[in-house]
């Protein structure tokens, strides 16, 4: 017996449509970051905590997930970045800021998002539709 393929689920579910609650698409996580650089400048651990705040991950992310979007937005130049000394003791950290280039790249996201959200409403209210017939039904 063969193993189905395909992407396994984000959450612990050990399928698709599994009761337990689903995380957020790591899809969003490029965006939300960047997002969150427009808010302002941040380094890699402080974006994994605002990243848990806005509800796109989980505290169980890896950094290193963080830090390989961190140089994708790096390497395509739609954020840099500048050294800052920590307050206590400890090598200078990398702060990242989004670039003029990269406010583009957000503006596109965001317009993206518009059209999210029409898909995401269309969809819960159909669901709504459904689940009602449902249950009138049994």
């Amino acid at each position: 017996m063969t193993k189905p393929r395909g992407r396994k689920p984000v959450s612990g579910a050990p399928f698709p449509g599994a009761s337990e609650k689903r995380s957020m698409p790591r899809r969003f996580l490029l965006p939300s970051i960047m997002l969150l650089l427009a808010e302002g400048p941040s380094h890699g651990y402080a974006l994994l905590e605002k990243l848990v705040e806005l509800g796109v991950a989980e505290k169980r992310l890896p950094l290193p997930l963080v830090y390989r979007d961190l140089l994708q937005l790096e390497s395509k130049r739609l954020a840099g970045f500048s050294f800052a000394k920590p307050e206590g003791r400890g090598p200078a950290r990398k702060v990242y800021h989004l670039t003029n280039k990269g406010w583009k790249e957000l503006a596109s996201w965001s317009e993206s998002m518009k059209d999210l959200k029409k898909f995401v409403d269309e969809f819960q209210s159909r669901y709504v539709l459904v689940e009602e017939a449902r249950k009138t039904e049994t």
